[in-house]
């Protein structure tokens, strides 16, 4: 399920490809040019890999967000999380309320990436 750049970003596939050496939590646009999933799925699970033990950087969120645009591809990734929206901790980056609102939209984007990883 590739989204939107498609034939006007293939010239750039190289240069994207390129980038996602460098673990670049924007990889995901080497997937929506090119629909490669070999070389961004492992790097957007690198990203959310920590979230599996409760840490949750402020890039988490949209490289979920990501992989679960990728679908049944980023199966890896969903592997990894299975737990966590059954976890105790709060899954956040910043205090105070926008803490709480940030651990709902985790959550409910881990959940969005399981459902999308079996379907």
């Amino acid at each position: 399920m590739r989204v939107g750049m498609g034939a006007h970003a293939a010239s750039c596939a190289d240069r994207l490809r390129a980038m996602t050496a460098d673990s670049d939590p924007w990889t995901h646009a080497l997937w929506a040019a090119t629909g490669d999933t070999g070389s961004t799925v492992p790097v957007l699970t690198a990203v959310v890999r920590g979230l599996a033990e409760g840490a949750c950087e402020p890039v988490v969120l949209p490289a979920v967000r990501h992989l679960a645009r990728i679908g049944r591809a980023a199966r890896p990734a969903a592997d990894l999380l299975r737990d966590v929206p059954a976890g105790d901790r709060r899954l956040r980056s910043s205090g105070g309320r926008r803490g709480f609102v940030q651990d709902e939209e985790v959550r409910s984007a881990v959940r969005d990436l399981l459902d999308a990883s079996s379907a």
